[in-house]
């Protein structure tokens, strides 16, 4: 069974592809639930950045103050996923080979907030791109 960090990398490789090929026309498309493509892929990549900067900030005793990922437009939305989910990926696997126990990570709010193991997040977040994936 492929690993949940294996899953991952493959759904948002595959979404930061697709994201950058899409035309104008698509990116500003529609989904079921009204949000634009664009708008839905950088809600994505900004769920991947805060997930990568709970990782990244673990050691620190109170949670960290979560940095927004600015929208610069539809064309960069490929960019932003590719970006921070090799981020993500890079803070945990880091993560992994730093800490020999359990690895306990800050959790932003939108996802439950609070400190959980980096394979909770890692979970959340391939389920919000598997989602993704799904309806576009």
């Amino acid at each position: 069974m492929e690993s949940v960090s294996a899953r991952l990398e493959t759904v948002l490789t595959l979404l930061s592809a697709q994201f950058r090929s899409m035309p104008e026309s698509k990116l500003l498309g529609r989904l079921p639930d009204g949000r634009s493509r664009a708008a839905a892929g950088h809600e994505l990549a900004g769920l991947v950045a805060l997930a990568a900067q709970g990782v990244e900030d673990r050691e620190r005793r109170e949670p960290p103050s979560w940095r927004a990922l600015p929208f610069e437009g539809p064309f960069v939305v490929g960019d932003q996923i590719g970006v921070t989910g090799h981020d993500l990926l890079a803070a945990c696997e880091r993560a992994a080979v730093d800490d020999e126990a359990v690895v306990t990570v800050w959790m932003s709010p939108g996802m439950g907030g609070g400190r959980v193991g980096c394979a909770a997040v890692l979970e959340r977040v391939l389920w919000a791109a598997e989602g993704l994936a799904r309806v576009l």
